[in-house]
């Protein structure tokens, strides 16, 4: 999968769509280290990686602008394929609202016996599909990547 990546503040989706000329998917992608001081990066999927394809293609206006002038803090990125176990959650991406999904997907995931990956508990990961400023129902997931060989896929 091909990333967009960027600061928080600085790269809303609708700047990435309307200066760079790139259309976005959803779902948002935000990653928070645990610690109060690490930045909170947001990332947006551009493409991905077809069945017979190694890597995704990456659009031409991602190559050209990102990294440049008032996108000096925008990168493209590509994923590598992971399993990742979903938990879904309606209220806004508050902290407090993710760390609770968190903490009850990892409590899912033990009684299922499935393994997070090592990398994964230091990292809240989540998925916000509606638009950050929406008053109806919004839908949100926290996101677990699961250890190698910790799955039965």
């Amino acid at each position: 999968m091909a990333h967009l990546f960027g600061n928080t503040f600085l790269t809303p989706r609708k700047y990435i769509h309307m200066y760079l000329g790139m259309k976005p998917l959803a779902p948002a992608l935000m990653e928070v280290q645990s610690s109060d001081t690490s930045d909170k990066y947001m990332t947006w999927p551009l493409t991905f990686t077809a069945p017979g394809e190694t890597t995704p293609p990456v659009p031409k206006e991602a190559k050209e602008r990102a990294g440049e002038g008032q996108w000096r803090t925008i990168r493209v990125t590509n994923e590598p394929a992971k399993i990742i176990a979903v938990g879904r959650f309606t209220d806004a991406s508050m902290e407090p609202v993710i760390r609770i999904a968190d903490r009850e997907l990892r409590k899912v995931l033990k009684r299922d016996g499935l393994v997070p990956a090592k990398s994964s508990e230091d990292v809240l990961k989540f998925a916000q599909y509606d638009a950050t400023y929406s008053m109806g129902q919004r839908r949100g997931e926290v996101w677990i990547e699961l250890e190698e060989g910790g799955h039965p896929w």
